[in-house]
């Protein structure tokens, strides 16, 4: 019997390895603490799910751009990512709405804590939803900062300068009432953009740029916090949906828990990194009256824009709301 029963369980170990399901979470850079986050869903999924959905991250735009991972997870082929919200700008427009300059507060778990008490990130989550694409939660990455091949002291400095941002409007707008040149490019291709002058800098919180070695080609680091990252945690909804009822709970379960593992790792990171880029590149502050020139641009010009805006405008005025709210708090 005894052979008999040490095949039985072998040939069960082997069906229950035959019905784990491969999952893959595409995400577009590697070794920075998104990377980590990515790492961190793939195994708690894993985790919650009992080996039952085996999840993997392939970091690296191994999967492809950031744009055609979003095209595979709508379609089901990739099954969650990580990564800024502003990139489902294209698909959902409503989700550049957090790409407002001077909107949010800087600190990763700040960030997060508002977009927990935000209207206007419901609203985003329902049309992300029309589009294919689940939200799961939102989490903050850091402020965002200008680093740059040239000195930055004053606004007058970034004139025709060529500036990489992520392909949202918000971002886009800003930088022509700050007279620079918006340049929407995928983080894999920047490092060698700066090497070769294709642009002349880029926007980015410390743990990026630092841990990516992208001060290499650019030395200058100028912090002024004009932007902020809102990262979403997203599946394809086609997947979700096709999950058994207790395997939904358990991605579900490993999306919330990913986010509060993300707070202490980029409010850490965020820290250190920019430590280090003291070490490696000329940091330096925007004094405060060319920062104010900043923030009086935006204010008349892009929040302008976006607020006339037919899709765009409700959402700006829900988040104005939210704010207002948040910091009654």
């Amino acid at each position: 019997m005894k052979p008999f029963l040490t095949l039985t369980l072998a040939l069960a170990l082997c069906a229950a390895a035959a019905a784990a399901q491969e999952v893959r979470i595409g995400n577009a850079t590697a070794n920075d603490t998104q990377a980590a986050a990515n790492d961190k869903f793939a195994e708690l999924i894993t985790k919650y799910s009992n080996g039952r959905l085996k999840a993997t991250a392939y970091h690296g735009s191994s999967l492809g751009n950031i744009a055609q991972m979003v095209r595979a997870l709508q379609a089901g082929s990739v099954h969650g990512m990580i990564f800024p919200a502003g990139f489902l700008a294209p698909v959902v427009p409503e989700l550049g709405m957090f790409d407002m300059p001077f909107l949010l507060p800087g600190a990763p778990a700040a960030i997060t804590a508002f977009t927990a008490q935000s209207k206007a990130a419901q609203v985003m989550k329902e049309r992300a939803a029309q589009k294919g694409i689940l939200i799961l939660g939102f989490h903050g990455i850091g402020p965002q900062s200008f680093l740059t091949n040239f000195p930055v002291t004053s606004l007058a400095d970034l004139q025709g300068k060529k500036i990489r941002v992520i392909p949202s409007p918000p971002r886009i707008g800003a930088y022509a009432n700050w007279g620079a040149v918006a340049r929407p490019m995928e983080l894999a291709e920047v490092y060698t953009a700066l090497q070769q002058g294709t642009i002349d800098g880029m926007e980015n919180p410390p743990d990026i740029i630092f841990r990516m070695k992208l001060y290499e080609p650019a030395r200058y680091y100028t912090v002024t916090e004009h932007f902020v990252f809102v990262s979403n945690v997203i599946v394809s909804k086609t997947w979700h949906d096709g999950l058994a009822a207790d395997l939904k709970d358990a991605v579900d379960k490993a999306a919330r828990d990913t986010i509060v593992w993300t707070d202490a790792a980029y409010t850490k990171s965020q820290q250190e990194s920019l430590e280090g880029l003291k070490k490696a590149a000329t940091v330096s502050t925007l004094p405060s009256v060319e920062l104010q020139k900043m923030k009086d641009l935006a204010f008349k010009g892009v929040w302008e824009t976006m607020k006339a805006d037919r899709v765009r405008g409700p959402l700006v005025k829900l988040l104005s709301e939210d704010l207002a709210r948040f910091n009654k708090k």
